[in-house]
């Protein structure tokens, strides 16, 4: 069976699990696990930051960020369909106690005008914003990449009217090397997660960062929400050999630009296929014209073993990743032109 519902599907390697099995371990709740360190201070200095704390989840990470940066009754600016307002099940909400505020955007890129007239807005008997929360890539849009210089310019913006700024960077790494662009974010943000769990290919965990005053406050809500760990090298280490070798992921979007050039091709054999997106990273969206259209367009995928998914109604997700090999390749492409 092909899976390309998510990157999230992967198995690790021979040789990531000979790394877990050798790992070298300790308590990490008293700070006493090498691995994890080791870890922490690696992605911290990779991407420009005083330090880090391994997480669970990209959800965790983005959730003690928002317990950091803001107080209950305070707004959050993000997109509208952003991960961390629609799909952490109103975990904000539940633990922050805060709401959101939308503002105009181009595939997660804040309209800088539009974001000003919201804080402007917010001066006159309305909630207090402490925090805009941006997503890199973009998963909505199918991926998209905001460009660096442009958080440089948001972050300029937002230190100057006294707000933090939050990049949800789960799959960051996909940006940095697709666009050969700086990596030093810990300059233009306050915090930011990323997760090895998604295309870089580790089983769990994800990397929150910011300063050192930040990791230790993060670190005492991290234990407050139940994720502390023990023996946690044993994950770490899987994690740090999914991130040295990151350079894999451009791999997968020469998979998804085939796959991409393919449906183009054969767009009209797909009934009810409208149009086809590719943002230049690991993801294809197929947008039909109505749901039945998609419906059947997953159940034929899936009469030839092939399990895809969708990111919202009437749009089905391809997701290129590790485990998809060009056999794979080959076999979806015959799959989509024998589509009539």
């Amino acid at each position: 069976m092909i899976d390309i519902r998510s990157d999230t599907v992967t198995k690790p390697s021979k040789e990531m699990l000979e790394h877990i099995i050798t790992a070298e371990v300790g308590d990490d709740e008293y700070k006493e696990d090498p691995t994890v360190n080791e870890l922490e201070e690696f992605t911290a200095s990779l991407l420009g930051f005083e330090a880090g704390l391994f997480v669970t989840s990209g959800l965790m990470g983005n959730q003690i960020s928002l317990l950091n940066h803001t107080n209950p009754g305070d707004e959050v600016i993000t997109t509208s369909d952003s991960h961390i307002q629609n799909y952490e099940h109103g975990a904000a909400s539940f633990l922050s106690r805060i709401q959101f505020r939308n503002v105009q955007h181009k595939d997660g890129n804040l309209d800088l005008e539009d974001l000003e007239t919201q804080i402007n807005k917010s001066l006159y008997h309305k909630p207090n914003i402490s925090t805009v929360a941006i997503e890199n890539t973009h998963l909505s849009s199918g991926g998209s990449i905001i460009p660096f210089e442009d958080i440089q310019k948001l972050y300029e913006y937002t230190s100057s009217n006294n707000l933090k700024l939050h990049v949800d960077g789960a799959r960051v790494w996909h940006a940095i090397l697709e666009k050969d662009t700086q990596s030093n974010y810990g300059e233009y943000c306050d915090s930011l997660t990323f997760c090895f769990s998604k295309g870089l290919g580790a089983p769990i965990g994800s990397m929150l960062l910011g300063t050192k005053s930040f990791i230790n406050d993060s670190r005492e809500y991290r234990k407050k929400i139940g994720g502390g760990m023990r023996q946690v090298g044993i994950i770490a280490s899987a994690a740090k050999f999914a991130l040295i070798n990151r350079e894999n992921l451009l791999d997968d979007h020469k998979k998804a630009r085939k796959i991409y050039d393919e449906l183009t091709i054969n767009k009209d054999k797909i009934n009810g296929l409208d149009s086809v997106v590719y943002k230049g990273t690991n993801m294809v969206l197929l947008e039909f014209v109505s749901l039945e259209n998609s419906d059947k367009f997953l159940k034929r995928l899936l009469e030839n073993k092939i399990k895809a998914g969708y990111l919202r109604e009437k749009v089905v997700r391809f997701v290129l990743h590790k485990d998809i090999d060009s056999k794979n390749i080959e076999k979806l492409i015959k799959a989509i032109q024998s589509f009539s």
